[in-house]
């Protein structure tokens, strides 16, 4: 079982999708966050897929080997095809679950290799590694859902489905905050 991230250890890679692949997931993200008022702020999680997690005293190194392994890549074909709820700490979580396409598998298996072989990633059982892009969840939120009501949102959506594809637009690092302006430590344009 994958272990929860150390928030103040850790940060986390991340792949961005097109826009057109999260327009819906991020429809129902604004409704719920505005009928709970989630974020009082407005600033609400950016919709992402984590695909590792690293050691924050390692960034620079990372920085260097993510250059290095984005020098030859095509593509990274991210499909999506429905809503799901997973249960994390405790309280249900509602997902757009994110299938294994072979473009997301080869980069990703590849990328946390290099990582993990330099001690970097701080993932030990990656092949139990599950993408998804979190639709909502009480992690940042200011005024969490009551826990009964979140888990009855994350029934009612699971199994919905909206197939999308897009190929993901950016791969960043990121500090585990909302901020915008703090949050994107290194980006990284994918072709």
């Amino acid at each position: 079982m994958i272990k929860a991230a150390d928030l103040n250890n850790e940060y986390f890679l991340v792949l961005i999708p097109g826009e057109e692949l999260i327009e819906t997931a991020l429809q129902v993200q604004e409704i719920v966050a505005e009928h709970y008022n989630l974020y009082p702020d407005q600033i609400h999680p950016q919709l992402h897929i984590t695909i590792d997690r690293i050691n924050k005293n390692k960034v620079e190194k990372a920085k260097k080997i993510l250059a290095n392994s984005l020098k030859n890549i095509d593509k990274i074909e991210i499909e999506v095809d429905r809503f799901s709820c997973i249960k994390f700490s405790n309280q249900h979580q509602l997902v757009l679950e994110v299938n294994e396409t072979e473009s997301l598998k080869h980069f990703s298996e590849n990328l946390h290799k290099k990582l993990a072989a330099e001690a970097i990633s701080t993932i030990d059982n990656y092949e139990e590694w599950m993408f998804h892009i979190t639709i909502i969840s009480n992690i940042f939120a200011k005024n969490p859902i009551p826990v009964d009501e979140l888990t009855e949102i994350c029934l009612f959506m699971e199994g919905m489905s909206r197939p999308l594809a897009a190929a993901a637009e950016k791969l960043e690092i990121w500090r585990p905050t909302l901020d915008p302006v703090k949050k994107v430590i290194r980006s990284f344009e994918l072709s």
